[in-house]
């Protein structure tokens, strides 16, 4: 059964303190692998810091109670696209200095190309954004609703800025897909 929240989201009937436990149990997961070490030290000062950046993450940032649980489901995701992504700007620094060395190899000078995308979460159209401007040789100029404006290095950056890899692998995260 569901009870309508203070926001008017449906939420499983859940204790307070149980709904925001997966956040805080990630939370104190980072921070002993981060520390290294397995002491009493380290355990009460990461169940501290990991029950104040909960209660933060609950009431000032209005992350919802079931949030943590959410990305923890995400997580698969978000390695599986940060390692396309480093890939992506790995070939990216590689086609930069090619046009540096070899710079009749150039086609065009630098512009600027507007596209649309279909991502529906205002998130992941900025995470698009994000992972352009990282890039090598392009640059996420504008970000306005649906519409985005690149400026690139040259015609072939120009044409991989429109037909990049990063919207189909943010349309399948936000429909729930683990690509």
């Amino acid at each position: 059964m569901a009870v309508a929240g203070a926001r008017g989201r449906f939420a499983p009937e859940l204790e307070s303190e149980e709904r925001g436990f997966p956040l805080f149990l990630l939370l104190f997961l980072i921070w002993i692998v981060l520390n290294g070490r397995l002491n009493w030290e380290v355990v009460l000062i990461g169940a501290a810091v990991s029950a104040a950046l909960t209660w933060l993450a609950r009431t000032v940032l209005n992350l919802p109670a079931w949030g943590g649980l959410r990305m923890m489901q995400r997580l698969p995701r978000v390695f599986l696209y940060l390692f396309y992504l480093f890939g992506q700007v790995v070939v990216s620094n590689l086609q930069v200095m090619e046009r540096i060395l070899f710079p009749k190899k150039r086609r065009g000078g630098g512009r600027l190309v507007w596209f649309r995308t279909d991502l529906k979460e205002e998130g992941t159209r900025l995470t698009l954004a994000n992972s352009i401007t990282l890039t090598p040789g392009t640059v996420t100029v504008s970000l306005k609703g649906d519409r985005l404006c690149v400026h690139a290095l040259d015609e072939e950056f120009a044409k991989g800025a429109k037909e990049n890899g990063f919207a189909p692998r943010l349309a399948r995260w936000e429909e729930g897909d683990h690509g």
